[in-house]
């Protein structure tokens, strides 16, 4: 009989969490996890039903917060924030899926790459496929709300691609490079920080497969850019989105300490 495979822990693992409590957790009202049910119901007929509430629940609360600015809801936080939620998202969701869920080891699913800052900055195939090649990644998402209000071409996702892999283990890392005249006050790493575990039941909550949380949050980012149409063109909204999302996708893994012998 052949002896089973036994793997070592991983010696890494994401930044932030990337496991949702389940629609039936206590901590959710009742109304929501009846909300929960119905979704479930309806999820035959249409597979991304819970995607599509999730980002208008999101997109709701996400607006309420950005009031409270005495400036106003500010276009780039708008589409910003979703944007960085998105990008994460195609990271949290390889993981969750194929790591902490089908049990393949990190290093088959993620090529760690070292910097000099000594982070491990992940890239991935599932992952990009998440973000920028399926049918439903946040570049499909985002560029098909850009197409359907102008002919004007698009940005091209491969410089911002370039710049991200150049600048990784730099100061320059996750700093997107916003058009003015828009730009953020708070680093977005942390405004990732601050907002994913805020919208991470969300998730559990509307979400059957990890890999719809990139779904759900690219669907938000169609609002903003509907929302902010009068002051950000759909080229420039283009651009806010992607210069957020593709950076916050290859954020660093942190290193897991080794449990004692």
């Amino acid at each position: 009989m052949a002896e089973p495979q036994v793997f070592a822990l991983p010696s890494v693992r994401p930044m932030l969490a990337t496991t949702p409590p389940a629609p039936t957790d206590p901590h959710f009202p009742e109304a929501e996890q009846a909300m929960a049910r119905q979704i479930e119901a309806r999820r035959a007929e249409d597979p991304l039903i819970g995607a599509r509430v999730g980002s208008k629940l999101l997109y709701d609360q996400l607006v309420q917060l950005l009031q409270s600015d005495p400036r106003g809801v500010r276009a780039e936080l708008l589409l910003g924030i979703p944007a960085m939620l998105a990008g994460y998202a195609c990271q949290a969701a390889t993981w969750e899926s194929l790591v902490a869920g089908m049990g393949y080891p990190v290093d088959e699913v993620f090529m760690l790459a070292s910097a000099a800052d000594g982070a491990q900055y992940p890239f991935s195939d599932p992952l990009n496929h998440l973000l920028l090649e399926d049918r439903y990644s946040v570049w499909a998402w985002v560029a098909a709300a850009a197409r359907a209000k102008t002919d004007q071409p698009l940005p091209d996702v491969t410089d911002i691609i370039t710049h991200v892999v150049q600048s990784i283990g730099t100061p320059a890392f996750g700093q997107p490079r916003l058009p003015a005249p828009f730009k953020f006050a708070d680093p977005p790493l942390a405004t990732l920080r601050a907002a994913w575990p805020r919208f991470l039941p969300l998730l559990g909550l509307t979400c059957a497969l990890p890999e719809e949380w990139p779904v759900l949050f690219a669907l938000a980012i169609q609002q903003a850019m509907d929302a902010a149409s009068s002051v950000v063109d759909p080229v420039t909204a283009c651009v806010i989105a992607m210069e957020c999302a593709v950076p916050m996708a290859h954020v660093p893994m942190s290193h897991v300490p080794m449990s004692p012998a």
